[in-house]
């Protein structure tokens, strides 16, 4: 798959490595107008669009829940591994379903990719390189901020290269053609920054720029994308076998919900696969014919969910779970679901997209296992899962053997509880966490988002992220999370537009960010209990739409306003699962020379408001 699950999809085959017999640059040249078109095996063309555009398909579609396929679980058949591998994340395996591969720095000049073999206990590093597993795992493949490019090397011929952009090239899986954003991050027409498809769109709305080329930069071409959005996968088109079709994320216009598309290079029509309020967790499949992704906030709620759809356009159907999951080689998408408890063992379930049958391929009562925040992966066959266990945060190995399921699907997570036991507080929603609701976007600590803004968002709190981030649809209400009293509604400190800070009995203070308007459910005075509605959420990005990043930001802060301090433990919560498993890990910078640093939501530093920044790191990860 490639660290976070960024390998690009199966498309074609080739005698060259990195040439190929048609990449995308060269095919988009070559078909005239009218020719090749694909519009015989896609949907009817929606006539209020430009008639280049195909409208997602209302045919074909099943909402249902698929039917669970009875067998008995083969138990004795799957076999658990504990790895010699501690304090690392995201590791992921390699496209010979074999070998896991890593990041780790054991001692100082000693970091680098590791792996472990199918019969390995013990990791061995492979190679000092580190950086994305591209094209099949055929490149590596690393971004270099301070020289403007990114480097690139064919792993198997040892050949290197460079690309003039720093946003993740799109790689075709035979390796041999490239897509990536001409604009860069945080410029009209930029790339995504990952909040998910509904959110942290740019103050000026512009159409993106993107190059087609060959694998190596070369025979390149800019081309003018219909839509504002970002390069996901190359993706095979009906009538053509070669490179010349991409999977895009983004909107046609500013007050649009984001969408996902099929655009053909050689006459730039499109297919618009799916809309939602929000989209997010998008993930295809390998030979690019499917993709799974998570909607929400639809005004049906039956429109909510984990959703697979054809890349042709021609099918889709929600999935009646909802969870982390990855791709097969042989199109099956396995599902991890979100538990009822944190101390529920986590179960392992198969979809098919074609049928919609599902069946578990785990017995939590002779194979419990425990994930630490959905940071896992399987092997391209589907017979191997590596993760990261929640329990001794060490990399465990699974070998699924059992082939049967159960006769109940899992529900959706329950609704939030109030304090209980050590823990003092309860979740800021009366509802729980899902895909109609809310789940956790952005974690308190030394995030990847708190990285990039370390000298400008978050440069007054030592360079990371202050407090958690619930993402939810504006206007959702917010309830108190402790007893207290209401010390500042829209005061001299909190998130725009709106705040409520609330002093909580134990001494510390409790701040709710990015309120949808002034509180007019507490003022300055007040006492509050917990669960009682205190505000609405609204968006974090002026002018403050709602189509932007609606979020809840949500901080703790102790010793007065001097110490923002990690949320996370005064919860009693099943904060492992509240990502609702759409992408891999918490994505926490990683600091290459000190890798196992800060890398779990429990392992964050509190910070002092106008100290020094802390993240200032040598070799960043990401860059």
């Amino acid at each position: 798959m490639g660290i976070a699950g960024m390998a690009a999809t199966t498309v074609g085959c080739t005698d060259d490595p990195i040439r190929g017999t048609r990449p995308a640059a060269a095919a988009a040249a070559a078909v005239a107008a009218g020719s090749g078109s694909s519009a015989t095996a896609e949907p009817p063309v929606n006539r209020d669009e430009p008639a280049n555009t195909v409208a997602l398909a209302p045919a074909a579609e099943d909402a249902t829940p698929p039917s669970p396929v009875s067998s008995a679980i083969q138990s004795n058949a799957i076999r658990v591994t504990k790895l010699a591998a501690t304090g690392v994340t995201q590791p992921f395996f390699a496209d010979d379903n074999d070998r896991i591969i890593f990041y780790d720095q054991p001692a100082p000049g000693q970091g680098g990719m590791f792996v472990i073999g199918p019969q390995e206990v013990e990791p061995r590093r492979e190679r000092p390189d580190w950086g994305y597993l591209l094209g099949g795992s055929r490149l590596l493949v690393t971004p270099r901020v301070q020289r403007r490019d990114t480097a690139v090397t064919h792993l198997a011929t040892g050949r290197e290269w460079s690309l003039p952009t720093t946003t993740t090239p799109v790689f075709s899986s035979d390796a041999t053609a490239v897509a990536y954003t001409a604009s860069g991050v945080g410029s009209p027409g930029g790339p995504s920054t990952g909040a998910g498809s509904s959110g942290w769109s740019n103050s000026a709305f512009g159409l993106t720029q993107i190059m087609l080329a060959r694998a190596d930069g070369e025979d390149g071409r800019k081309v003018r994308l219909p839509i504002n959005g970002s390069v996901q996968a190359w993706i095979p088109a009906p009538d053509d076998p070669g490179n010349v079709r991409l999977l895009l994320s983004g909107r046609r216009a500013s007050p649009d919900d984001p969408s996902y598309w099929a655009y053909d290079t050689r006459d730039e029509s499109l297919i618009e696969l799916a809309r939602s309020k929000r989209l997010t967790g998008l993930l295809a499949s390998p030979d690019g014919t499917w993709i799974a992704h998570v909607a929400m906030w639809n005004r049906k709620g039956d429109q909510d969910g984990l959703w697979v759809t054809r890349t042709d356009g021609s099918r889709r159907r929600r999935v009646a779970m909802i969870g982390g999951y990855r791709w097969t080689s042989d199109n099956r998408l396995l599902v991890i679901p979100h538990r009822a408890t944190r101390s529920a063992s986590h179960e392992v379930w198969e979809v098919s997209p074609e049928t919609g049958d599902v069946r578990r391929l785990t017995d939590p009562s002779a194979t419990p296992f425990q994930i630490a925040n959905f940071d896992w992966d399987i092997s391209h066959d589907g017979s191997k899962l590596v993760f990261v266990s929640a329990a001794d945060k060490s990399l465990w190995r699974i070998e699924l053997g059992g082939t049967g399921t159960v006769e109940t699907i899992p529900g959706p997570p329950p609704a939030p509880s109030e304090a209980s036991g050590d823990k003092p507080y309860r979740l800021p929603f009366a509802v729980p966490p899902g895909p109609s609701t809310w789940y956790v976007a952005q974690w308190y600590g030394v995030t990847t988002t708190g990285y990039r803004g370390r000298n400008s968002t978050y440069g007054q709190g030592q360079g990371i992220h202050f407090g958690i981030d619930f993402a939810t649809e504006c206007g959702s209400e917010v309830v108190a999370i402790a007893p207290g009293k209401v010390i500042a509604v829209d005061g001299d400190f909190g998130s725009p537009p709106h705040n409520c800070v609330v002093l909580l009995d134990d001494g510390n203070i409790a701040m709710y960010g990015h309120l949808v308007e002034r509180t007019k459910h507490v003022r300055v005075g007040d006492r509050v209990e917990p669960g009682q509605v205190v505000g609405n959420t609204g968006d974090s990005i002026a002018p403050y739409t709602c189509n932007r990043n609606p979020h809840l930001h949500l901080e703790i802060r102790k010793q007065g306003r001097a110490i923002a301090t990690n949320p996370v433990p005064y919860f009693e919560a099943n904060w492992d699962d509240m990502s609702l498993g759409v992408w891999p890990g918490a994505r926490f910078e990683r600091n290459l020379d000190d890798p196992a640093s800060n890398q779990f939501m429990d392992d964050q530093p509190d910070i002092r408001f106008g100290g020094p920044i802390i993240t200032n790191f040598a070799r960043p990860w990401p860059p």
